[in-house]
Order: structure tokens, then C-alpha cells, then sequence
């Protein structure tokens, strides 16, 4: 009977690839897309069912296989992580009714599920389920994740009560490897951190950046005007491996007693984690967490780091800190300057992250700041009136004019 239907299943979905999609109206494409996404995400549960009753069936042992991922990735000639994968979700899906649910409705997707899934082996979880499935059902993927990274971090200081915070996987898992291969070029291998990555990262690109304004000039020297990016000397990843060397020029050009220059790297923090976070690390009396995950506790790319890790970096000097309207920062030139440049650029920059349009993930930092009410219409040149735009947006969302 089984069989039955999921034949009946299968030759829907042939039939469904017959329909001519590339000539139906755009609005009905798009809203095929988001079905078949759905229909994707129940086929997903779908299949985490049948390999459930199959794992536990132990009839993959009859075929002489040592584990149900060895037959799956036999007798469906897929491959080891993903039938590792596949299983994994199976039996996790046992424990967590609300996700499976979800699932199969098609409310959120096996990546959700997967991460959902990473959270439950934590005991409060249960209780946790409804409350993630809605940030599943309301975010963005990449918001999500956050929102559940933020819900780890305070179930875990819960847990801990007043024992040390434990030492930090990321941390002690960073290595790094130089060697030399037997053509004679150098390969580097590196595992960082949240807070050594985003350093080593904004360095790479600050000076890969200068590195093709200078490519781009020289070839606009040889070209002209209408130069294309084809026509650079260099490929991006060349340009990325003479910034990595650049970046260790420059290092050892320094003077051991050099002043360090400014941090390269932003954490976001709520005054209220800041402050709870400085008196844990000071041994002082401070304010009590507030129930529930919504706080703020991460890097410039919304990496979630621990409040203690913060204070350790703030303290250090190597991160930087916005504090919007505080003393001596302007944030509002009304009508005497017109682009936002400077600590006005960055407070919009840190408060947008990314693009303002609704589904771009461009950093903000890579973004062009807009005005909310044009310039040309009386806007002012503030914060309140200005939000981040990448290139594509910025001059493409705005109506042309006849």
C-alpha cells in the first residue's frame, strides 16, 4: 500500500515537470518557487519517516550492512554525509513532535530542522520548541540561527549558575599550518576564532580593496573609460594571496613599539549584557540577566560571541566600540552636508548591518548610505533619515522618471 502511494507521489511530481514554468507570468513563477520549496521541505520529513521506520526496522541488517547509513549509501548509491545526514535528522525528529510537525507541514526546512536538531541536546529544549519554530517561521534563515545561538548561549550560563564559564570550543580548537608543497609554492591552512577571524578578514579586504582600486586605475591608464573588471592584471584570488603577503610586509615593517592602530573589529552589545558581563568579569555586584534571549552579543557579520569574551576584547583594546549620540560624535548635519561620510556613515552602518532591501545580505559596510527622504525633497543628512543600500539597490529601487 505504501508503495502504492508514493508511486502516486512520484508520478505527480512528472507530472508537475511537464508544466512549461518558463512561460507562465512572473508573479505565478515566483509563487511556484516558494510551493516547490515547501513541497521540498515535506519531502524531507517524508524522508526522514521512512528512513526512521527503516533504522529501526533493522532489516538494512538482514542485507549484511553494519549500520543504516551503510545501506543507504549503498542501495541508494548516495553519498556518506549525506546519508549520515539523513539519519542523523531521522532520529533527532524522534524527540522534537513541534519540529517534525513544522517539517512536514513544510512551515520550515530540513537546514532549520538540522539546527533545531543541534540545540535539542540540550534538556530545556523541549520546553524552548514552540518558542524557535515561531523565530523559524517569522525570520530570515540567517537571523534565525542567531536567534538560536542567543537562546544556547543564555540556557547554558543558566545552567552553569556560578561555575567558570568553560573554555570556549573556537578558541581552543585555532591552529594555524604553513608548508611547502613539492611545486615549490607555499600553502597556508588556518583555523581562527570569531573575534581572530573577523580581525584577519576586515585586514584582508581593507588591503585587497586597495589592491584593485590600484588594478583598476592601471588598467583604465591602458583602456580607457569603458575598462571591465576582465581587463585587471590580477584575479581576485590572486589579488587575495598578495594581500596576505602584504598584510606580512607590513607587519614586519612596524617598529616593535608602533602605536596599534585603530581596531578593526565592532562587537554589538545592549548596555544591559555589557554591563552584566563587566561585572561577572569583575567580581562585583552588578545587574541580574533579564529572562528570555533577547539581547545583543555579536560581531559586525552577526556572529553571536560570549558576553565574557566581549569584555575581554573590549578591555584589551581590540575591539571598537559606536556609541550613537554620545559626546563629541555628530550624527545629524541637516542641511550643510550632503553624503554621509565619517562616525555618522558608521552609526548607519552599525545599526543597518546590511542592506536595507528587504532579503539582501550585502554588509552594510560594503553598502552606500541613502536618505530616506531625498535630499533633493528637503532630507536631512542624519541617521534617522539615512539607511544602507548596496550599489544594485540604491539605484535600481527608485522609480525613473517618465
Amino acid at each position: 500500500m505504501a508503495l502504492a502511494e508514493l508511486d502516486d507521489l512520484s508520478e505527480a511530481i512528472r507530472l508537475a515537470a511537464k508544466v512549461d514554468f518558463a512561460g507562465l507570468p512572473g508573479a505565478e513563477v515566483e509563487a511556484s518557487a516558494e510551493t516547490v520549496q515547501r513541497l521540498k521541505a515535506q519531502l524531507a520529513a517524508l524522508e526522514a519517516e521512512v528512513v526512521g521506520a527503516y533504522d529501526a526496522s533493522m532489516q538494512w541488517a538482514a542485507g549484511q550492512h553494519r549500520s543504516v547509513k551503510v545501506a543507504l549509501r549503498h542501495r541508494c548509491r548516495m553519498h556518506g554525509g549525506e546519508a549520515s545526514s539523513v539519519v542523523s535528522l531521522s532520529r533527532a525528529l524522534r524527540s522534537m513532535p513541534g519540529t517534525e510537525l513544522a517539517l512536514a507541514d513544510g512551515v520550515i526546512t530540513a537546514n532549520h530542522a538540522r539546527r533545531l536538531a543541534r540545540a535539542a541536546t540540550r534538556p530545556e529544549f523541549a520546553e524552548a520548541e514552540s518558542f524557535l519554530l515561531e523565530k523559524a517561521g517569522s525570520l530570515s534563515f540567517r537571523d534565525f540561527e542567531r536567534a538560536v545561538a542567543y537562546w544556547e548561549q543564555v540556557v547554558d550560563e543558566a545552567r552553569r549558575g556560578d561555575d567558570p564559564e568553560p573554555p570556549d570550543p573556537c578558541e581552543v580548537n585555532r591552529e594555524a599550518h604553513v608548508s611547502k608543497t613539492l611545486a615549490d609554492m607555499t600553502r597556508v591552512d588556518a583555523w581562527l576564532d570569531p573575534v581572530g577571524g573577523a580581525t584577519f578578514s576586515e585586514s584582508l579586504r581593507r588591503i585587497e580593496t586597495e589592491l584593485f582600486e590600484a588594478d583598476w586605475q592601471q588598467a583604465k591608464a591602458e583602456y580607457g573609460d569603458a575598462v571591465t573588471v576582465d581587463r585587471l592584471w590580477r584575479t581576485p584570488a590572486q589579488r587575495r594571496a598578495d594581500a596576505l603577503v602584504e598584510m606580512a610586509v607590513r607587519a614586519s615593517a612596524a617598529p616593535a613599539d608602533a602605536r596599534r592602530p585603530l581596531p578593526l573589529v565592532i562587537i554589538h552589545a545592549d548596555i544591559d549584557t555589557f554591563t552584566m558581563a563587566l561585572s561577572n568579569y569583575l567580581g562585583v555586584e552588578g545587574p541580574q540577566p533579564v529572562g528570555g534571549v533577547e539581547r545583543l552579543c555579536e560581531l559586525d557579520d552577526g556572529t553571536v560571541v560570549s558576553p565574557a569574551r566581549m569584555i575581554e576584547q573590549a578591555l584589551a583594546g581590540h575591539v571598537r566600540r559606536l556609541v550613537f549620540e554620545s559626546p563629541g560624535v555628530i550624527l545629524d548635519y541637516g542641511r550643510t552636508q550632503r553624503l554621509f561620510t565619517g562616525a555618522l556613515r558608521e552609526a548607519v552602518c552599525a545599526r543597518d548591518r546590511v542592506c536595507d532591501h528587504d532579503g539582501c545580505e550585502i554588509p552594510a559596510r560594503r553598502c552606500e548610505i541613502d536618505h530616506v527622504r531625498e535630499w533633493d525633497d528637503g532630507g536631512h543628512t542624519s541617521h534617522r533619515n539615512g539607511k544602507a543600500r548596496c550599489s544594485f539597490h540604491h539605484r535600481n529601487w527608485k522609480p525613473r522618471p517618465g
